[in-house]
């Protein structure tokens, strides 16, 4: 039995159609992503950063602050290691009320993961993060006073006020030093020796750069003053070349060696850092592909109906 959902025009008929074609091919593809994160998320085994393989890994362990230290919420002024947040105006015009997002942002500073055998960089750009702790909040100015100097329980009611007459809406989410992260991602070591610079390329590029201040060109290596530089002299300056780019080589060498996790990049593999552990991560994704799944037969059958419709 088919849907009374009353006459179409043409029109309004073939838009409507496309509308629940994009939603139905929208969610399908929302279940086909959130699946391939819960099978990554179940089949990856967690390494230990000491002994982490290169490549693609999964980290487990707690928070700490990067060498810039902490950094301070935008909106709430409380001191975090990652921070994501908006603020959206209610907007009354045309008679209807609605959220209008005015302002928004993320932190970029890297932060780093201890597991206990050794510690990590993490460079959040990039990465799809998950956080437990997510705030909002409501207020008349478009940026909110600071609320860094009350209690918990002050900051507690600040951020589930919802008075009326309020015009603005502010969201935060923080990552805290100390708390518990899960972080997927391409797992590299640098530093330590391991990084070599191709001399030719690096002492080529030294010349390039030294063609381009003719004054400097001349003032290091016009030995005879003539205001030319000649091939004896190039040939002095290709060598003074090849002497920095080995020093600078030597300085590479000389660099502590450092993990770091990055944004993979290549290929379809997430990037995902979260203060929810694995098995959190694993029943959201598990649960948002069947809500997705479900609203795609819903608009699939809409779809039908519209078509079907006299």
């Amino acid at each position: 039995m088919f849907l009374d959902i009353g006459p179409f025009s043409p029109q309004e008929r073939l838009i409507f159609l496309g509308v629940l074609a994009v939603v139905c091919l929208g969610a399908l593809w929302l279940v086909f992503s959130r699946l391939q994160r819960f099978r990554i998320i179940a089949d990856t085994p967690t390494a230990r950063i000491r002994s982490a393989p290169q490549g693609y890994v999964e980290l487990i362990g707690h928070v700490i602050a990067g060498e810039d230290g902490m950094l301070r919420a935008p909106l709430s002024g409380r001191p975090c290691v990652w921070y994501q947040y908006s603020v959206d105006e209610l907007d009354n015009s045309d008679n209807k009320q609605r959220w209008r997002r005015v302002q928004s942002g993320r932190s970029e500073q890297w932060f780093q993961i201890n597991d206990g055998t050794g510690t990590c960089l993490i460079d959040p750009e990039g990465a799809e993060v998950s956080t437990r702790h997510k705030h909002s909040w409501q207020g008349n100015g478009r940026l909110p006073g600071a609320v860094s100097d009350l209690g918990s329980e002050g900051i507690s009611a600040v951020m589930t006020s919802v008075m009326g007459g309020e015009r603005y809406r502010y969201t935060e989410r923080l990552i805290f030093e100390h708390e518990p992260i899960y972080a997927l991602g391409q797992f590299n070591t640098v530093g330590g020796g391991r990084d070599q610079l191709n001399l030719a390329h690096t002492a080529r590029d030294l010349l390039r750069e030294w063609k381009q201040n003719p004054d400097l060109l001349k003032e290091r290596f016009d030995r005879d003053g003539d205001g030319t530089i000649s091939m004896q002299e190039w040939a002095e300056a290709q060598q003074a070349a090849q002497r920095e780019a080995e020093q600078q080589q030597a300085s590479v060498h000389a660099l502590p060696s450092m993990n770091v996790l990055t944004n993979p990049d290549a290929g379809r593999r997430p990037y995902l850092l979260s203060t929810l552990d694995e098995e959190q991560l694993i029943k959201r994704y598990r649960w948002i592909s069947v809500a997705c799944f479900s609203g795609s037969i819903v608009a699939f059958w809409l779809f039908i109906e519209v078509l079907l419709a006299n």
